[in-house]
């Protein structure tokens, strides 16, 4: 997709653009060249639901959570928001399990109307925090497929923990020029999501600050 992006950019502004966050460039573009822009997205997420699978192990750590645990659980994505729908109306529902909640897209809106600026900023974590679970960053735990997307947003947001899920494929958005070395360090790796339930178990029950009994998690599930 960036560099459907970047082409198209290209040729709009007159000049060679090959990296920067796709979703933050399309606006600077013309009217025609966000349309084409506009287009690029559409026929991404339209393909990306026509592929979706859930992550091998979701189903089962969401019923760990809310059964096991008193973690809440949200979705963060850059997606839009009739794709964290069409996930839960055809995957989710079927295994009994609950919506995300909340449930984050790129164009989701706060409580007086603005969109919420997208990963790897940190305003929808604060924002989750602050009006939905009514707690501290550092009670949250960031779990993410992408580092310079989501571990820059949990580490950005003062996340107690960031996990990152290792990609199998390069799954980030084009910030290579916008974060530190540093921002992009998880706290912890883990191959496969089924791995996440062990570690939660290993560290749930301790006075470690990442996990207490009142600690929340948001659940990164895809780009």
């Amino acid at each position: 997709m960036r560099k459907r992006i970047y082409k198209v950019a290209s040729e709009d502004l007159g000049r060679s653009v090959s990296d920067g966050d796709v979703i933050k460039l399309a606006p600077k573009l013309s009217l025609d060249g966000q349309k084409k822009a506009d287009a690029i997205f559409a026929d991404i997420e339209a393909k990306a639901l026509r592929d979706m699978k859930l992550m091998p192990g979701m189903i089962e750590l969401c019923k760990f959570l809310d059964n096991e645990t008193t973690i809440k659980r949200a979705i963060l994505t850059r997606n839009v928001f009739s794709s964290i729908d069409y996930m839960y109306e055809n995957y989710m529902k079927q295994h009994n399990v609950t919506r995300f909640n909340p449930q984050i897209a790129r164009d989701s809106l706060d409580k007086d109307g603005n969109i919420l600026t997208a990963k790897p900023q940190p305003d929808a974590i604060h924002y989750i925090c602050r009006e939905c679970w009514n707690c501290s960053p550092s009670e949250v735990i960031m779990v993410g497929d992408s580092y310079k997307d989501d571990v820059v947003a949990g580490n950005r947001a003062g996340c107690g923990a960031t996990i990152l899920l290792k990609p199998k494929f390069d799954n980030n958005s084009g910030n290579d020029n916008e974060s530190t070395l540093n921002e992009r360090i998880p706290t912890f790796i883990i191959t496969e999501l089924s791995d996440l339930q062990p570690l939660l178990l290993k560290r749930y029950c301790t006075d470690d600050k990442f996990i207490t009994t009142t600690s929340k998690s948001i659940d990164i599930s895809y780009y």
